[in-house]
């Protein structure tokens, strides 16, 4: 793949895509369905990755390498928000009830 140009800048990369989070947190604020709102960043997604292939390289565009890409990172950010919401144990669930009291 010929990608004359391209910095590889993985804490940049992690950056902008905050960016993008953000705005998608500014839409769940504003009472959008967080289905809708994914179904449409991939939406962008697909059509700027397409965008990006023709005019960054000479090659067709390499479906295998992109779903390569983003399927571990999809399964990765499924189990960091599973872990978030998890029920809460007991003796968590007491300590909240005294903290709270």
């Amino acid at each position: 793949m010929t990608e004359e140009g391209r910095r590889d800048d993985n804490e940049a990369n992690v950056r902008m895509a905050n960016e993008f989070v953000e705005i998608a947190n500014d839409k769940l604020a504003a009472g959008i369905h967080p289905l809708d709102i994914a179904s449409a960043i991939r939406h962008a997604a697909a059509n700027f990755t397409a965008f990006a292939n023709v005019h960054g390289t000479d090659d067709a565009l390499d479906t295998a390498s992109v779903m390569e890409e983003f399927l571990p990172l999809l399964d990765y950010y499924d189990k960091r928000h599973r872990d978030k919401i998890r029920p809460l144990t007991d003796l968590e669930r007491l300590v909240e009830q005294v903290k709270n009291e």
